[in-house]
């Protein structure tokens, strides 16, 4: 029983050792630049996405606003044809 309770203790004392070193190795000043470069690159990418959602709302509003303006300059046109047609129509009722 002693010999395992030996292996636990000098296992438990190398986990530290190597977790220590490791949290120590994380703190240095290149990793806390790269860490900065992330946080940076992932707010630069937010920003550029509300950019784009912006500009695609706003394309799109331009689009439907020319697709209405088009859809009421069809209207007019198909408004003045049947205005002619019932003009012809009624000329010819009046003969």
């Amino acid at each position: 029983m002693e010999c395992r309770h030996g292996n636990f203790w000098i296992g438990l004392g190398i986990g530290s050792i190597l977790g220590a070193v490791a949290y120590r190795l994380s703190r240095t000043a290149k990793v806390k630049q790269l860490e900065n470069d992330i946080y940076d690159a992932i707010h630069r990418i937010g920003r550029d996405a509300e950019a784009a959602a912006a500009c695609a709302e706003k394309k799109a509003m331009n689009l439907g606003v020319k697709a209405v303006e088009t859809g009421a300059d069809i209207a007019n046109k198909v408004a003045e044809e049947a205005d002619k047609v019932a003009g012809k129509v009624k000329d010819k009722w009046e003969k």
